[in-house]
């Protein structure tokens, strides 16, 4: 194939064929911006526009491994390019890679230090690995740019939220719905930091954009939240649950509860007691890694802040390591055959391997902590991997009344991954199968489980956190009871609720909205308790 340099037209053509492609990038024809991209790789295998636009497919398709991988190739090419550069950057924090995004923004912004995509990139990434207070101040270098910035400015916003500094972030998302009263990322912000008394008049807002139909779905969506959440926080119980309803139902996200129960069913037949005693030389005997799993909303940010006031705890949030892990072991999806047999063949050698990989991103967060802790909710799906790559691991099984733990679920606007949440047939239903699951990894696992039972952490929270620090084999401190006090940012649904007081008013939550819980408590059968 002739390169491009014997073929003095190529430029123009190559120009025409980037243009093409993205027109149809823009008019949502990806597969056909694509063959335009190629076409100019085909002559230029290093045509670095193309190279750099074949990425922005890719992440638009959530296909982030593959674009990583084509903006490294651009980077290269064109190492000078601080676009190309804090695209792959983007990429790398969009991949929950925040800390391979830091060198790329150095670089960008030693070049222009007032590039403000690339330090709006600096604090998204600081803010991912918990460094609160670098994000703030690389928020305020941007703002000090672009003074009316909403992105740097909602930015700055959620993370003094995560902080706790919650009047001031109420100050930033009141000042940017002042001055863009349209936007909705500053009415989820602030029904996230403030708690609304008869005083405010937000709520009229909302609806105004409400009764107009604003916004996308996405949008609709999250305007319904907001309007739940502030009618909850005016103990307007029934008008609160209208708008939380609506919301699920304008997401019509789906959920297959029959494929589920199938992985849970598979899961089951794989770990078993003889599997685990035929691998008792797996996996790393590091004590380091505390796992908190549950259900969301059933106390394991709490759990979490609570162990992080240790001085010898690093709460490291929640991270996706073990999920990586796991595709790289298994490269295929959860609901195949291959999916089990994969890790039923995993080797000693292999266990141990992947133990380490997991072991050097926890020093990431601390090198010094005697336990890091990863609260992944959902990891009590893994808890059979986590056995086997860490047998000496401990993990803190987070529980809380199930209808109570259903409904803080329905209220709260959960990403797409969280389909389960979509009504309160599924909900109930899925509750059941966590159920099931962790009564078998009580009988199964050799790895130790403490049950953690939330309403009794409220009830005597020094007796039930002195239990669990013994657990974890160590010495008490009383900063363990301050917990509302520890400085480290927390970027949960729960992040408000973790800076007060051990309190009582989420116990028997599901009486406010009784009325409405028919679906739910059938769904839930006998794990339907009143107490």
């Amino acid at each position: 194939m002739p390169s491009a340099k014997l073929q003095p037209n190529n430029h123009q053509r190559h120009a025409e064929l980037l243009q093409r492609g993205m027109a149809l990038q823009g008019r949502g024809k990806g597969k056909e911006a694509e063959y335009c991209y190629q076409l100019v790789l085909r002559d230029d295998p290093k045509h670095p526009d193309a190279l750099n636009l074949l990425a922005t497919l890719a992440v638009e398709a959530g296909k982030f491994t593959a674009a990583i991988e084509l903006f490294q190739k651009v980077v290269k090419v064109a190492p000078k390019n601080l676009i190309y550069r804090n695209n792959l950057a983007n990429c790398y924090i969009r991949s929950s890679r925040p800390d391979e995004a830091l060198p790329q923004l150095r670089r960008v912004l030693a070049g222009n230090p007032k590039m403000s995509e690339a330090l709006y990139n600096l604090a998204r990434a600081y803010r991912a690995m918990g460094k609160g207070e670098e994000a703030v101040q690389t928020y305020q270098r941007m703002l000090a740019f672009e003074p009316g910035s909403l992105p740097a400015r909602i930015g700055l916003g959620e993370v003094l939220t995560d902080l706790g500094r919650m009047d001031e972030a109420t100050g930033v998302f009141r000042a940017v719905i002042a001055d863009a009263p349209e936007s909705v990322e500053a009415f989820t912000g602030l029904v996230a930091a403030h708690k609304f008394t008869a005083d405010d008049r937000d709520i009229d807002a909302v609806l105004a954009l409400l009764d107009r139909g604003f916004g996308d779905l996405s949008q609709q969506t999250a305007l319904h939240h907001a309007a739940g959440k502030i009618y909850n926080d005016l103990k307007q119980y029934d008008e609160a649950f209208v708008h939380f309803a609506k919301a699920k139902e304008i997401a019509g996200r789906q959920f297959s509860i029959a494929d589920y129960r199938r992985f849970i069913d598979k899961t089951c037949q794989l770990f078993t007691v003889p599997f685990f005693l035929e691998r008792t030389h797996h996996g790393n005997r590091s004590e380091r890694p505390v796992f908190i799993v549950g259900m969301p909303r059933s106390g394991t940010t709490l759990t979490e802040q609570i162990l992080a006031s240790h001085s010898k705890i690093k709460g490291a949030g929640e991270l996706v390591d073990l999920q990586r892990i796991e595709r790289r072991i298994t490269e295929t999806k959860r609901e195949t055959d291959a999916y089990f047999s994969t890790i039923a063949g995993l080797s000693a050698d292999q266990s141990r391997g992947h133990a380490d990989v997991y072991l050097n991103t926890l020093k990431r967060h601390s090198r010094v902590a005697e336990r890091v802790v990863d609260k992944m909710p959902h990891n009590f799906e893994l808890l059979g991997l986590i056995a086997l790559l860490f047998p000496n691991a401990r993990i803190v099984h987070c529980r809380r009344n199930p209808i109570d733990t259903c409904i803080s679920c329905f209220t709260h606007n959960f990403t797409d991954a969280h389909g389960y949440n979509a009504d309160f047939s599924n909900l109930g239903l899925y509750y059941r199968e966590y159920a099931r699951l962790m009564a078998h990894w009580a009988k199964v696992l050799p790895s130790q489980i403490f049950d953690l039972q939330y309403e009794q952490m409220v009830a005597d929270q020094e007796a039930t956190t002195r239990r669990l620090i013994d657990f974890l084999g160590l010495d008490w401190e009383d900063a363990c009871t301050s917990f509302h006090l520890t400085e480290r940012a927390v970027s949960t649904p729960s992040r408000w609720q973790v800076r007060q007081p051990i309190y009582n008013s989420s116990v028997q939550r599901w009486r406010r909205f009784e009325p409405h819980l028919g679906p739910l408590k059938k769904s839930l059968g006998d794990l339907f308790v009143t107490e």
